[in-house]
């Protein structure tokens, strides 16, 4: 998918109460990949990961996830808890037509994948994470942590504020994109960057552009994320960051285990996520390989796709052939 036209137009499929923006590609019996996106993206972000995989014989199927683009966008913050989310995509797996699927997801997509294997077994085949990896309960509620470790300051905190995400990005969508879509430092600097650098909104205000050069995204891809979420305001693709700590409390005496094979995608220079943040995988996720993406920072899809193509493939073909 070399442009914007070559994207596969949305179906819009009926899961119940939601309704999902899907876009499909491959073989129509070709094996299913449910790709699920984080944010600030949407179903596009899987444009460079597509074709590789339909090219490889599989069924590619992306979503504007629910509250983004042009899927369902319910107004109401706990319909995006952990549990309701896992529960709307097994609903849209059997309103796809499948009894099983591949899953892979990155950002928060990749923090969903989680709980949807160890919540649906019989539903997922195997997993594939991208940056996110999967994790041990906390010992506190996050955002408790989140505020005293780090920063009152840490977006994650300032996102419980419905309404800061419309305030501080909205009108200013384009810089926005800006913002979030550019290399990452040397791992060298990180240790001066912290912990300012979780200060996602008060950096913003004071972020003054940088030239297209630096972007890792192509001008007509940003032009098309800032005119969806203008149109979409901020608030509904913010909901997922107001159910940390409900997520959390979900997991108490849960079996966290994920028993389907694993390939996990770490990028060496994701400074939030960075690659030692996985380290608790292998106890995780018995069949686990991972691949270290190096010289990549957190927007993986964008700055790696060819190394992304070329590991997935090979893993799915060897794991699951098509």
């Amino acid at each position: 998918m070399k442009t914007m036209t070559d994207f596969p137009a949305p179906r819009m499929v009926q899961a119940g109460d939601v309704t999902f923006a899907t876009y499909e590609t491959g073989p129509k019996d070709g094996r299913p990949v449910l790709l699920l996106h984080g944010w600030p993206e949407l179903a596009f972000s899987w444009s460079q990961i597509m074709p590789a995989l339909a090219e490889a014989g599989y069924r590619a199927i992306a979503i504007d996830q629910k509250g983004f683009g042009q899927s369902a966008k319910p107004d109401d913050a706990r319909l995006y808890g952990m549990d309701i989310l896992t529960a709307d995509f097994a609903r849209l797996i059997e309103a796809l037509g499948y009894d099983r699927i591949l899953l892979c997801g990155h950002d928060w997509g990749g923090a969903m994948v989680w709980p949807m294997a160890y919540t649906y077994p019989a539903l997922i085949e195997g997993v594939i994470g991208i940056c996110t990896p999967h994790r041990k309960r906390a010992p506190a509620p996050p955002i408790e942590i989140y505020r005293t470790k780090f920063s009152p300051d840490h977006y994650i905190v300032t996102f419980q504020d419905l309404d800061a995400p419309d305030r501080v990005f909205g009108g200013h969508e384009e810089r926005m994109f800006r913002f979030m879509f550019r290399g990452s430092p040397p791992r060298s600097v990180w240790p001066k960057l912290f912990p300012a650098l979780y200060d996602q909104i008060g950096r913003f205000e004071e972020f003054k552009g940088f030239e297209d050069s630096q972007l890792i995204i192509s001008p007509d891809v940003l032009k098309h994320f800032a005119e969806t979420y203008a149109a979409s305001g901020h608030r509904t693709p913010t909901h997922i960051y107001r159910n940390v700590d409900h997520n959390w409390r979900l997991t108490e005496g849960v079996d966290l285990t994920v028993h389907q094979p694993v390939l996990m995608f770490p990028a060496e220079l994701d400074i939030m996520l960075p690659p030692e943040s996985a380290d608790q995988m292998p106890a995780l996720c018995p069949d686990l390989t991972m691949h270290l993406l190096r010289d990549c920072g957190h927007w993986a899809m964008w700055e790696k796709p060819a190394e992304i193509n070329r590991v997935m493939t090979t893993w799915l073909q060897q794991r699951f052939p098509a």
